[in-house]
């Protein structure tokens, strides 16, 4: 049975119905690894994962699929969503922009999508530089991001569980004697212990999915 990119993943109450999500993305990501515009990131030694996570962002704070995203849409979850959630260096920036370029040359060639060629409008030399700024300034960043970038800086493995533990043990030693700057950012609570490592260990999950769906 061939892909309908325009099936539907929302209930009619507009929650998302994740089975059908997972299986949505699952089925494009494969015709999307399988084009020629896939391969020639490959071509180019670029390691995919980013085109999951816009999917993602789109499905879980957006409310919509890639045949429904809008360059609005898109610019959300390129300048807002991925700088707050995702733990990157700035310097992945040209990587995402090409990635997503690529994604959207697939649409637009395997689907015909009208919003197709509005997103790649997005993708130009501009947005490389905009990601990078954004994806640079600590103020855009989430209290778990800031968290592992802020191990990451100083010498922790954060790709890892002993690592995030050990960053973790080392930063509530310096709040305890008062050299370490708390982490929350303004607006935001604290979180306990308890549900500040479930989130560390969420946004491990995700991002080690990322870098290994390949």
């Amino acid at each position: 049975m061939a892909f309908d990119i325009h099936q539907k993943v929302f209930d009619r109450n507009g929650e998302l119905d994740e089975k059908k999500a997972r299986q949505y993305q699952d089925q494009l990501l494969q015709l999307f690894d399988e084009s020629s515009e896939a391969q020639a990131l490959v071509d180019e030694d670029i390691q995919p994962g980013w085109v999951s996570m816009m999917i993602e962002f789109g499905f879980n704070y957006l409310g919509v699929t890639p045949a429904q995203m809008t360059a609005d849409n898109l610019r959300e979850i390129l300048f807002d969503i991925f700088p707050r959630k995702v733990s990157a260096e700035a310097d992945e920036a040209p990587g995402v922009i090409r990635e997503l370029q690529a994604f959207w040359q697939f649409m637009q060639r395997e689907f015909h999508l009208a919003n197709a060629a509005a997103n790649l409008k997005v993708l130009d030399d501009k947005a490389v530089r905009q990601l990078k700024r954004e994806m640079n300034d600590p103020a855009n960043f989430g209290i778990a991001k800031s968290f592992i970038m802020m191990g990451q800086a100083q010498g922790f493995d954060m790709s890892t569980e002993e690592g995030i533990n050990t960053w973790m043990a080392t930063y509530n030693a310096g709040i305890a004697s008062g050299v370490q700057p708390r982490l929350p950012l303004p607006g935001e609570q604290t979180p306990s212990a308890r549900q500040f490592r479930n989130k560390i260990k969420r946004k491990m999950q995700k991002e080690s999915r990322r870098r290994n769906r390949n």
